[in-house]
C-alpha cells in the first residue's frame, strides 16, 4: 500500500502544499488502480475506501438538520453522537476505529457527487490525520476524549466555496486539517493527470464554453459541476485553450510550522 511520507508540525499536523496532496492522490491511485489514471473515468470511491483503506462504511443520522455529512473515527469510542428520527432525540454510538459514518441525509439527496465527496473527505483524513487525533486523544481529558479522536465535518467543510479553491485564510488547526481533506477530496475525484488531459482536449473546440467545459468534465469524473470548476480553477486551467498547465499559487500552501 502507497504510504505518503510527510512533514508534520509539532502538533502532527502535515506540512504539505496542494500540489504534494496531488502526488499522494495519484500515488495512492496508481498503487490501487492505475487505469484510472490512464483512462479519464470516475474513481470508485466507495471501493478505495472500503477494499484498498479497509474502512467500514457506516450510514447513520449524525444531527437533527443534516449538518453534519461525515465522522471519521480513529480510536475505539462508545459515545458517538447521532440522531434518532423516530425517537427525535440523540443518542451515543459505540463505533470501533476505522469506521466511516456518513450521514443518511447524503443519500436521501439523491445527488451521489455529495456522497462521494463525503468519502473522499473523510478518506482524507485518515490518510494524513490518523496520527494528530489519535495523538490528541491520548492527551486529552477523560470528559472530552468521546468527541477527540473523531471528525466531525459539516457541509461547509465538504462541499465548494472559495475554500476549496484555496483561497480561504487558514489559521486554526481545523482550518488546515479541513483544507487537507477537502483538497484531498478533490484530487482522489478528479486526478490531475487524467482531469489536465480531458480538459485540454475539450478546451480545443472553440463550441464550449468554460461551464460547458465544466459540465462534461463533471459527467466524466461523477463530480458536481460546480466542484469541477474549482477543480480548473485549483491546477490554473481555465483561460485559453493549449495553454500551458500551471500550478496556481495555492498549491504552494504550507501549514505553519509551530
Amino acid at each position: 500500500m502507497y504510504q505518503p511520507k510527510l512533514r508534520k508540525s509539532r502538533n502532527r499536523i502535515p506540512i504539505m502544499s496542494n500540489a504534494e496532496i496531488d502526488e499522494h492522490a495519484e500515488g495512492l491511485l496508481r498503487d490501487y488502480k492505475s487505469t484510472v489514471l490512464k483512462n479519464p473515468q470516475p474513481v470508485d470511491i466507495e471501493a478505495f475506501a472500503e477494499i484498498y483503506l479497509d474502512l467500514s462504511l457506516d450510514y447513520t443520522y449524525l444531527s437533527h438538520c443534516g449538518l453534519i455529512l461525515g465522522r471519521m473515527v480513529f480510536q475505539d469510542t462508545e459515545r458517538v453522537p447521532v440522531y434518532l428520527p423516530r425517537e427525535k432525540c440523540a443518542d451515543y454510538l459505540y463505533v470501533e476505529r476505522g469506521t466511516m459514518m456518513i450521514d443518511n441525509t447524503v443519500l436521501e439527496d439523491r445527488k451521489e457527487y455529495r456522497l462521494r465527496s463525503t468519502i473522499g473527505h473523510e478518506c482524507g483524513h485518515w490518510i494524513f490525520h490518523s496520527d494528530y487525533y489519535t495523538h490528541t486523544n491520548r492527551h486529552t481529558s477523560q470528559e472530552m476524549k468521546s468527541l477527540s479522536g473523531i471528525t466531525g465535518c459539516r457541509k461547509t467543510d465538504i462541499e465548494g466555496g472559495s475554500g476549496m479553491a484555496g483561497r480561504r485564510r487558514l489559521i486554526t488547526d481545523t482550518d488546515w486539517l479541513e483544507h487537507q481533506a477537502k483538497y484531498f477530496s478533490a484530487a482522489i475525484l478528479m486526478p490531475k493527470t487524467p482531469f489536465a488531459s480531458v480538459t485540454l482536449d475539450l478546451q480545443e473546440s472553440n463550441y464550449l464554453s468554460e461551464t460547458d467545459i465544466a459540465e462534461a468534465l463533471s459527467r466524466i469524473f461523477q463530480v458536481s459541476p460546480a466542484s469541477a470548476k474549482i477543480r480548473l480553477i485549483q491546477l490554473g486551467l481555465t483561460g485559453c485553450p493549449g495553454q500551458e498547465v500551471r500550478l496556481a499559487n495555492v498549491n504552494y500552501l504550507t501549514c505553519p510550522s509551530n
